[in-house]
């Protein structure tokens, strides 16, 4: 364990000491900035369930205010309440690099959250990155034919694999992505890349904690992959987990075979024990009639036996590809959602519940064919609203998402890509 872990468990636990023995019932710490963003933590020991409200202080006058309320894995860790008491003040009209004297104070209250012991502190703030995200695809296919899936494979005859040349060149980004805004897979299955982990160890080290990737975990891996992941130092792992029943497996999950994917995970968690400070895995469950009544054990299992940190529940994207028959027979109805958010509501796991938006059963969306995507003819491009989102395929042509029609281009051909996408925006 390094020695920035051992003096940050230190604090949490002097902090924590402090909360249980004092009168006051509120606590909290500035843990530094991210950008042009105080960060840190606050929470009532008396009503953890309760979130506060933080305000910004600049000479005397209130710059921005934030709920406290972000997950935050080392304050669960701690024992923390739930650890969901992390906040980020944002300090608007940062251009350039600038020091600022600042204090944050909760909100009707007179207590100051100190950083390094002082009240009134000096932070270093940068301008907010201009990209969202990048998606990177380092393959176009999946070892899967899920019924649900966004993708439609069905002109997908070989697989393309992104080079070490290519994604160098995607790094030059990544400085310039918000929080968890680099990602290692989204369309298609990581672990089909032969490389995929060294990919992972190519990233800097310090710009790891912005990077996170997406597996089914549905083909066999060793236990050297699961320790190359384990030691990364990325942030989190999504893990797609929608049965634990072989046969609804099969049929959710097409041509995977359950007993393979719990190996997997069974492996994976045996690994990640043995590693001092591995990436958060974070489990996403889709929906649906037939997995409704599994899902609170999908949840209480992966907490207890496979490391989770959070789940998500999901609904299916409504894609004009997805066959009918099975629209019909697996997907909710709406008044579903409202009994799986309250029998959620009674675990005591950390979960969320994203419902799908109104209108949601009435609207077919259009599949996107990123391979059929051409490249924009660059002295026509127009202006672009900010912030950017970003998806690259394997060969390395770059799309700028819902705008697909104005920023198309191979990142290969730029001199300087961050330049670039910068002068896209308006």
């Amino acid at each position: 364990m390094s020695p920035a872990t051992l003096r940050h468990k230190a604090l949490l636990a002097a902090v924590r000491l402090r909360a249980a023995t004092s009168e006051h019932t509120l606590t909290g710490y500035i843990d530094g900035t991210k950008f042009d963003r105080v960060i840190g933590w606050a929470y009532d020991t008396k009503d953890p369930k309760k979130r506060v409200t933080v305000d910004l202080y600049c000479g005397g006058k209130l710059i921005s205010s934030a709920v406290a309320g972000q997950y935050r894995a080392d304050l669960k860790a701690a024992e923390i309440g739930d650890g969901r008491y992390g906040f980020a003040c944002k300090f608007p009209g940062i251009t350039t690099r600038t020091t600022k004297t600042v204090s944050v104070r909760v909100r009707s209250t007179p207590l100051l959250l100190e950083l390094n012991h002082a009240e009134v502190f000096d932070v270093e703030l940068t301008p907010a990155p201009f990209i969202t995200y990048v998606a990177i695809d380092t393959v176009n296919n999946c070892n899967l034919r899920c019924p649900f899936c966004l993708v439609d494979y069905s002109k997908v005859t070989h697989t393309e694999l992104m080079s070490e040349e290519t994604f160098e060149r995607l790094l030059t980004l990544i400085d310039y992505v918000d929080d968890w805004g680099f990602w290692m897979s989204c369309l298609h299955e990581p672990t089909l890349h032969p490389k995929f982990n060294r990919l992972l160890d190519m990233i800097p080290r310090a710009r790891r904690k912005d990077v996170l990737f997406t597996t089914n975990l549905a083909r066999p891996l060793d236990e050297a992959t699961f320790a190359g992941w384990a030691d990364s130092g990325i942030d989190h792992i999504n893990i797609s987990l929608d049965s634990m029943k072989p046969e609804l497996f099969a049929v959710l999950r097409k041509f995977g075979r359950y007993e393979v994917f719990q190996q997997n995970l069974d492996r994976m968690a045996s690994v990640f024990r043995q590693f001092p400070n591995p990436p958060k895995l974070r489990y996403i469950t889709m929906a649906f009639k037939s997995n409704f009544d599994e899902i609170t054990d999908i949840i209480r299992v992966s907490h207890e036996r496979w490391l989770s940190y959070e789940n998500e529940i999901r609904y299916t994207y409504n894609f004009q590809h997805i066959p009918d028959e099975f629209r019909n027979t697996h997907y909710l109805d709406k008044e579903d959602w409202a009994v799986l958010d309250e029998r959620l509501a009674k675990l005591p796991y950390n979960h969320y519940v994203g419902p799908p938006p109104d209108e949601y059963e009435e609207k077919l969306q259009q599949t996107i064919d990123y391979d059929a995507l051409k490249l924009v003819n660059l002295s026509t491009r127009r202006k672009i609203p900010r912030p950017l989102q970003l998806r690259a395929r394997p060969d390395g042509k770059v799309f700028a998402i819902g705008h697909e029609d104005v920023c198309a281009v191979d990142i290969r051909s730029l001199e300087d890509p961050p330049k670039f996408f910068r002068e896209l925006l308006g």
